[in-house]
Parts: C-alpha cells; structure tokens; sequence
C-alpha cells in the first residue's frame, strides 16, 4: 500500500515553496533494495555479497563459507532521508516557520524519503524471506511546458517481495552460481501538478487513478569467481533477467517491464583472524539499460573492520563520497553514515545529499 498520508504531507510542504530554475531532469530509476551497509561504502557489494545483503546483490554469494547456517533476520528497518527533506520538515513541522522566503532555499531541490525492511532466514547456499520497501522523491521546479510556472513533480514506489535465493559453490569454491527467485507486489504513485493548482492537491492525490498497483515474477542471476593464489574477486550480478514483466489486475492499466541491469563488480581482500580491509569497486548497469551517463553507473568503495564488530566504510557513489560504520553486537547490529545520489541527467548537476540508518535484528 502506497504510503499516502506521507506522500501527501511532502507534496504539500514543497508547494508550500516558490520558484526553482529547473524541471526534475532523471530521478534514480526505483531499485526494490538498496543496502545501508553498502550505500557507506560506495553502494558496491556485487562480488562480495553475503548474508542478507546476497539476495539482492549477488545470489551467488550466499555459498561462501562454511558449516549451514548464517542468520535470522527478525526485523531490519531502515531509512533514508535527504538532508533538505530533513530540514524541511523540522523548520515546517517542528518550529511552524512557513514563511517563502525561508523556504526559497528547498527549490530545485530533490525531496527524498526511503524505506526497507528485510525478514527472513539466511542459510548457506539458501535464503527465505519478505522485503517491505518504499521509495519518494519530491521537486518544485518552473516548467517550460506550463510556460514557466511552478510545477510540482512527485513520485513514489512501495515494494513487497517475497524471495528465494539458492547458490552452490564449484571447483573447490573458487566459483559460485546463485539465483533469485522473486514474487513482487508494487503500488506507483505519480504526480505532475501546477502550483496554481495546489489548493485542490489533496483532492488530485486522493483520486484512484493516481495510484496504480502491479505485480509479476522476475528472477536475479549472480556469480563470483575466486582468484586462486591472490586475494582477488570478480563478481556479475544480472538483475530482472530477461526484464520482469509487472501486470495490472485493473483494466486499462498497462503492465510494465522492470529492465534487466547487468553490474559488474571486482574486490580486492585482505582478511586476518581479527580484522578485514576490502577495496572494491562496481560499474552497474553495463549496457546502459537505465542510466546512460558512464560517471552514474561507477561505484568505488573500502571498507576495514575489526572481528565483524566494528567497521569503517568510505567511497565514492557516482563521484560524490560516502561514509558509513557499522556496530555489530551479535543479536542487534546498527548501520548508519551519509551518501549523495545524483538526480540530474549527467554526474554534477544535481546531487541530493542522504543520511542513512538501519537497525538489525536477529540472531
């Protein structure tokens, strides 16, 4: 279910604004997951993956190791929120300030509010589990279409995806072949409304035929290679193979394709008994099936952690850098840091600045 009361509330606050210098040029194309523990590293995962993280970015993954059993994931909610979203709210909600010239500093800017939580169980060479996950992006701008008027652009995407990943390990396990198979229910809600009409906003986002609701079956290949006498991987992740197909039980509503995105990724690890240094690096979507600017699709990150207790993620997402840590006590684990997502059409023309967290827990 689309989370409408919020949907509505952020709509509303960014008509509460001016003038902005431009339209929404591409915001990021709406990905079912995206991990808080690899967003501070640079979003890279895809030869590495394990543990819940696995389902998503590289199946394969989740045949490392030893002995059968990996995880419990009881609960994992986590957020991410832009930095002026933040601010908005607090200076709106908080301390009631509604004045426009207060809030000329938000125009252009990318409003962004996500959300995921993951349950399930993790074996080795097997995982079963449910993701909740929502997605919303806000702008005011001046449109060219409304001869130059504020035109408010929203979007917003609430997933629920059961899944089934296995994986086997081969050659001694220096390779692995995982997939993912995936049952996804999604509800789209899209708006483009002229500030001229924002005393009826409420009204236009109550109506039926704002919110459309979709649901299809798609599957996730992944494999990773282990080089034999260095500590080198290569990873390949193929997201909705073949596309996945998203149908409408209501009629006159189209289905839709989620595209097929190939990520390529290589990690160099030095592992001793108590403490990790990774290097890594990802260059998602190859064949440009969604982004088309090169800078966009590169993900650099590093990572050093001690005794899978305590750890440092820094990077780089699609040039602009990320921090994160993570503190992990076994039954509760918490991730949080800060990441920048380009939301223009080319690398440096639009970056939105996001803060992350997720609290785990499990066993």
């Amino acid at each position: 279910m689309i989370p409408s009361r919020l949907f509505r509330a952020v709509c509303v606050l960014a008509l509460t604004g001016g003038s902005a210098p431009l339209l929404a040029e591409n915001l990021e194309f709406h990905r079912v997951y995206r991990s808080p523990y690899y967003l501070g590293r640079g979003d890279t995962g895809v030869a590495t993956a394990d543990y819940q993280e696995a389902i998503f970015y590289n199946p394969a993954g989740l045949a490392q190791g030893k002995g059968l059993y990996k995880e419990t994931v009881l609960v994992s909610p986590s957020f991410q929120i832009s930095t002026k979203t933040k601010d908005l709210v607090r200076q709106v909600l908080v301390q009631e300030d509604n004045d426009p010239d207060t809030l000329r500093g938000y125009l252009g800017r990318n409003l962004h509010l996500g959300f995921s939580n993951f349950t399930g169980v993790v074996f080795r060479r097997a995982a079963v589990g449910i993701l909740v996950s929502s997605d919303t992006n806000v702008m005011l701008a001046k449109s060219p279409e409304e001869r130059g008027l504020e035109t408010l652009h929203a979007d917003t995407v609430a997933n629920r995806v059961a899944v089934f990943s296995a994986a086997e390990g081969f050659f001694n396990q220096k390779l692995l072949i995982g997939a993912t198979a995936k049952y996804i229910m999604r509800n789209e809600a899209t708006l483009d409304v002229s500030a001229l009409d924002s005393s009826n906003i409420s009204e236009q986002l109550s109506a039926n035929d704002v919110e459309v609701s979709r649901n299809g079956i798609g599957l996730d290949l992944g494999v990773m290679y282990d080089m034999d006498r260095i500590p080198w991987r290569f990873g390949l992740h193929v997201e909705n193979v073949g596309s996945t197909k998203l149908s409408a039980g209501e009629s006159g509503v189209s289905s839709k394709r989620l595209p097929q995105i190939v990520t390529f990724g290589t990690a160099y690890d030095l592992t001793t008994k108590m403490s990790s240094l990774v290097l890594q690096a990802d260059f998602r979507d190859v064949g440009g099936a969604v982004e088309k600017d090169v800078f966009k699709r590169l993900h650099i990150g590093s990572e050093l952690q001690f005794a899978r207790v305590f750890g440092f993620m820094g990077g780089l997402n699609q040039g602009y850098p990320t921090v994160g840590l993570f503190l992990n006590l076994y039954v509760v684990r918490f991730d949080v840091g800060a990441y920048t997502e380009e939301v223009g059409s080319t690398a440096g023309i639009r970056p939105d600045q996001r803060l992350f967290f997720r609290l785990k827990a499990g066993f």
